[in-house]
């Protein structure tokens, strides 16, 4: 579990995060939506400990209420590399040669259509090309804890399609967590089983998906009456 407690962060005297306060469960998968400068990208780096809280906790427990470290895996919004970085240098960093030679290594690479430009240089791809690759950098090192940032957002159709089913069958088949920014009404119903949308860096409303649905029709609909506020 991970347990959130009167989390507020601040940049100067700007208040992004307000008493923040969440449990969420092992094997849970959950989206935070809102509207930009809602605190999404900000919550979830705090969540995986990237940033520190200005006051409040984030601690990760485990079923015998101890507090644990976890593997955490996420995919940047606008991930970047120093000039000159191929995706292989980083494969060899994290990993070795040898995981090169693995079927997971080819099942990835052929997940997020790697092929054509996993010996390139990062910063020489399209946005697009730089998203896959920070996907696949995402899940190498088989997190506990996987946090997806806008996955979809720039793809073409064709690979938002895969890359969800990808992610969709990932969740099934591994024990992980998993959390989700997005602005995609669609993408969220597909993946997530509870959201939780921001306003002004509160938590504006906490549901499961299946009330959502059963309430409203489609998260697309709630978030119109959200953004009609």
């Amino acid at each position: 579990m991970i347990i959130l407690d009167k989390v507020n962060k601040f940049y100067g005297k700007k208040q992004v995060l307000k008493d923040i306060s969440l449990n969420i469960q092992d094997n849970e998968t959950i989206a935070f939506i809102g509207s930009n400068g809602s605190g999404k990208s900000t919550l979830v780096e705090i969540i995986a400990k990237l940033l520190k809280p200005t006051n409040g906790t984030v601690k990760y427990i485990s079923s015998k209420n101890e507090e644990i470290s976890k593997r955490v895996g996420m995919q940047f919004q606008d991930g970047s590399w120093p000039p000159g970085t191929k995706i292989l240098d980083l494969v060899k960093f994290y990993k070795d040669k040898k995981y090169l030679e693995t079927d997971e290594f080819n099942e990835l690479v052929d997940a997020f259509s790697l092929k054509n430009f996993i010996t390139k240089s990062i910063d020489s791809l399209s946005g697009g090309e730089r998203q896959r690759a920070n996907c696949f950098l995402s899940v190498i090192n088989s997190p506990e804890l996987l946090i997806l940032d806008e996955l979809i957002t720039g793809l073409d159709l064709e690979m938002q399609i895969k890359l969800i089913r990808f992610f969709k069958n990932y969740k099934s088949n591994n024990n992980i967590t998993l959390l989700i920014v997005s602005h995609i009404p669609e993408e969220v119903e597909e993946l997530c089983e509870r959201v939780v949308i921001l306003k002004n860096g509160e938590i504006f409303e906490d549901k499961s998906m299946k009330d959502i649905l059963k309430e409203h029709g489609t998260l697309r609909k709630r978030l119109i009456k959200y953004y009609d506020i």
